[in-house]
């Protein structure tokens, strides 16, 4: 019922607004406006994108898509992929648990923390993959626009993903020198400079590089126990550098180098919720762990909790935790274009990622003392590969365009290993098995404190692809595109204690286990010592876990659309996608929960529509769609014997999502400004019986939706713009962006669920109407919206919710030469 008024209220308001543009519209129509100022009328500018690996006037393109340019992306606060969350409807980002970004789109999501997980929603930059989301994580920098794709991308993208795709469109090196920069300083001293050089080196060589520093030394979160105890800095670095290169009049190339490096503190949570790791026997459990101050009901999105300070927060080696990332990627892609006649084009795309995490300490337990923290080592280097040729012509004369080619994966290596600090107040390792703590030994841990786990992972991929476009008549065009993809995985994992923690009373409980399962299997029993694996085989062998998973795919889509004039487009489309097979890097005494889950199918149905009005100045685009799928990979939990209740990824064998979207936008009179987007989606798992609940409980999660997907997103933007005598401009503009609530589970525990939120942004500016300079004062979420984005509980008996920034405000300069 609150879902349904809360898609009424939407649609109310967006008719109100079309009812208050229509007389405007009108009265701009018949001329009686002054000439529209540079900042405003960029807004609805013709869009062209490249969501068809060319450029298109995006009223062209039979995709839903979302467009936001460089500017946009600056005055709605966007610095990341994750902060789309807030002004894309029906796309959600996520914490996986170790700081790995979840993306949700249209429902679609993977909340798996392994950095190497393959996502469900693609992130590109100029066509180049960037394979795992956490690569991702780098700040925006020098982007022309931003394309959000939604629904399965297989056909013409390298990597099938059964959500969506997210292209980012980097500014270009200029046929004259050009240079400008954008500097803020805002709340908690927080600096943020981002600087372009442009330009041409000879007639037929340019080049551009731009560079983003942003530093915030004052931390904005502080322990709901210790006030004075503070959390929160941010230090990110960035660097991209793009040379274009006439070799002669038909061939180009394009090389670019980028880059950047976060040592941001790693966000801490709030302690919520009391919900012991290991469900046996509450006797298990730390009094003091029990009796924490929780936070359950906080409205303050600054309070939260972390080991620091305390002499039990140290490493294995004695070193105190400081909680901050050190991570680092880096890119290098090389394109080259030759057209062999003026409708054959080839093009060679090559590109090579690395991403790498030395250390980046992550506070996985919200708890003001050791209780489960978290040290991450990893390293993921990709090369890709992609050959195609595209013309043009006639079928049965009629015109027609075409591309075809091949993408390859040669070399994709990645590896993840996690050190676990762990303390005699976590129930897994406390004291007396179903006794728990006796008198005067509550300080000892019989299992040892630091483990680690790991898992190496090898990709190969080849695929070959192919797509038409077919004017059928003046007003109708087929659209048919396919590709088949064969790819190996191959992976190995293992859990086991840290052998620097001197403590051999875990090796001899496993030595025991396995002689068990040696005996009821007729094997032979293995051994373990401290440093070695004890994630035990079903026969009861104690070697590290290694296996292959190979899967081909076809994708396919067929889009038929009818445009019967300029300003209108409407299509119908079916496709099928995939999400390639998975496994997890988890903390698992059980071989088995290192089974992967297999690729998920889906079959996707829509029909939308894209109009426009006016002259352009009111556009309103629409789309329906309906998702069948079979294997939905889904996480679920398991019940693992040392380690209580575990994340487990599992297939669902059956699930399916509907939904609807639309956007409007106009410029009802000069300078003026609306926009509202909403979208309106059910997820269902038709069929999942034997899953398991939080605490590692056989259950039934038929009938439940996808976890971290809310029903209900929705935005509205209202900017207006007044010309200052015939050189300056000064405007003001108000967001507001709400998104419905939802859970972290699958199985809807209320521990992890997610209430709805709304975040209002605003803006005041005065610069030049040229663009030359613009001075602009940012507030952001301006009224403290509480708003959760994930829970988590990573062998820990505490559960963690993260939150979004407080409101945060910034004065800004951009100065363009």
């Amino acid at each position: 019922m609150k879902n349904k008024k809360e898609l009424t209220k939407a649609i109310t308001l967006t008719t109100g607004m079309l009812a208050l543009a229509e007389p405007l519209l009108v009265m701009a129509q018949d001329g009686t406006g002054e000439a529209r100022s540079r900042t405003r009328n960029s807004l609805l500018e013709e869009v062209v994108v490249t969501a068809q690996r060319r450029e298109q006037n995006l009223n062209d393109v039979p995709i839903a898509v979302t467009a936001l340019n460089g500017e946009q992306l600056d005055t709605l606060g966007v610095t990341d992929t994750r902060d789309l969350n807030i002004v894309v409807p029906g796309f959600s980002a996520s914490n996986g648990g170790y700081g790995t970004p979840v993306y949700t789109l249209r429902g679609v999501g993977f909340p798996d923390s392994t950095y190497f997980a393959s996502p469900t929603t693609g992130v590109y930059i100029d066509e180049v993959s960037m394979p795992y989301s956490i690569m991702s994580k780098g700040p925006n920098l020098d982007v022309q626009r931003v394309e959000v794709l939604k629904g399965p991308q297989g056909t013409l993208y390298g990597r099938s993903t059964t959500g969506g795709a997210i292209n980012y469109i980097a500014e270009k090196p200029t046929d004259e020198f050009a240079t400008g920069f954008t500097a803020s300083y805002g709340r908690w001293d927080r600096k943020d400079l981002e600087a372009y050089v442009s330009g041409p080196i000879t007639d037929n060589f340019k080049y551009r590089l731009a560079g983003r520093y942003i530093l915030q030394e004052e931390p904005w979160q502080y322990s709901n126990t210790q006030h004075d105890n503070r959390h929160g800095e941010e230090d990110k670095f960035s660097l991209r550098g793009i040379l274009d290169w006439d070799l002669s009049d038909n061939t180009s190339a394009r090389l670019m180098l980028a880059g950047w490096k976060d040592r941001s503190d790693a966000q801490a949570g709030q302690p919520v919720y009391f919900n012991a790791q290991n469900p046996q026997s509450e006797l298990l459990t730390s009094i003091n762990v029990q009796n924490y101050p929780y936070i359950p009901d906080t409205d303050d999105p600054r309070v939260m909790e972390f080991c620091k300070g305390d002499p039990s927060c140290v490493d294995v080696t004695g070193k105190p935790y400081d909680f901050k990332n050190d991570e680092s990627f880096y890119q290098a892609a090389l394109r080259l274009s030759t057209f062999f006649t003026e409708s054959l084009e080839a093009i060679l795309l090559v590109s090579y990622n690395k991403f790498e995490s030395d250390g980046t300490e992550i506070p996985s337990s919200s708890y003001n003392k050791r209780h489960i923290e978290t040290t991450i080592f990893s390293e993921i280097e990709n090369l890709d590969v992609e050959f195609r040729l595209s013309g043009t012509g006639e079928l049965f004369s009629r015109d027609i365009k075409w591309t075809a080619g091949v993408h390859t994966t040669p070399q994709e290596e990645g590896s993840d290993v996690r050190l676990f600090g762990a303390s005699d107040n976590n129930s897994v390792f406390y004291v007396v098995p179903l006794v728990g703590a006796l008198p005067g030994l509550d300080d000892i841990s019989l299992l040892g404190s630091y483990y680690y786990s790991y898992g190496y992972m090898d990709y190969q991929s080849q695929s070959a692809f192919g797509n038409m476009e077919w004017q059928l008549s003046d007003t109708f065009r087929l659209s048919l595109g396919a590709r088949y993809t064969d790819e190996e995985r191959d992976f190995t994992g293992c859990l086991g204690d840290d052998a620097r923690d001197n403590n051999i009373n875990v090796n001899l409980v496993f030595t025991a286990l396995s002689l068990q399962r040696a005996l009821l299997a007729g094997t032979l029993p293995d051994t373990t010592s401290p440093g070695e694996c004890i994630s035990l085989a079903e026969d009861g062998s104690l070697e590290p876990y290694a296996d292959t998973l190979e899967e081909h795919s076809l994708s396919w889509r067929a889009v038929l659309d009818w445009e019967p004039s300029d300003n209108t487009l409407i299509y119908l489309s079916r496709s099928r996608g995939f999400k390639s097979g998975s496994f997890p890097v988890t903390n698992t005494t059980d071989q088995g929960q290192y089974q992967p889950a297999k690729q998920e199918q889906v079959d996707a149905y829509e029909i939308g529509a894209k109009l426009n009005y006016f002259d352009r100045r009111l556009q309103f685009n629409t789309a329906l769609f309906y998702y069948d799928y079979s294997d939905k990979q889904l996480f679920s939990r398991i019940q693992d014997p040392l380690f209580g209740s575990l994340p487990q990824l599992q297939n669902a064998p059956s699930s399916e999502v509907r939904g609807i979207e639309f956007d409007i936008s106009g410029a009802p009179i000069d300078g003026l400004y609306l926009s509202a987007a909403a979208a309106y989606i059910e997820t269902e798992v038709k069929e999942f019986p034997n899953a398991f609940n939080t605490r590692g409980e056989p259950t039934d999660v038929t009938g439940q939706s996808f976890n971290y997907s809310p029903e209900l997103t929705y935005t509205f933007l209202v900017d207006y713009s007044l010309p200052i005598a015939s050189n300056y401009e000064a405007g003001v503009g108000v967001d507001y962006s709400y998104k419905d609530e939802t859970n972290s589970t699958l199985d809807g525990d209320p521990f992890f669920a997610h209430d709805d939120f709304g975040i209002t942004n605003a803006r005041l500016r005065f610069g030049r109407s040229d663009g030359e300079w613009m001075l602009t004062f940012y507030g952001r979420n301006i009224f403290n919206e509480y708003a959760t984005t994930a829970h988590a509980q990573v062998v820990s008996d505490i559960v963690t919710r993260y939150v979004s920034a407080p409101k945060t405000w910034a004065i800004a300069l951009d100065y363009n030469y």
